[in-house]
């Protein structure tokens, strides 16, 4: 069971105002596939990046933390009759 992890939209969608001044919104969408069974999109919402790239790896981060804490509530759930 391979999963792969692809990023396929990362949009610029305006300027926001942080506390480092006017920054640049994105909204960064990833498909994860496993195989035929499982076909997931997250779209991460961040500001700062000024690049493409740079918030493409911004929301990397973001989804791989995600990833593990919800690898661990997934360890710890338990289905309650």
């Amino acid at each position: 069971m391979t999963i792969q992890i692809t990023p396929t939209s990362t949009q610029h969608t305006g300027m926001t105002v942080s506390a480092e001044g006017s920054v640049a919104a994105w909204h960064v969408t990833f498909q994860i596939h496993r195989d035929e069974s499982l076909h997931v999109a997250i779209s991460i919402p961040l500001s700062g990046p000024p690049t493409h790239q740079e918030a493409q790896q911004k929301a990397l981060k973001i989804l791989q933390s995600f990833l593990s804490d919800a690898c661990e509530a997934a360890k710890n759930y338990q289905i309650s009759n």
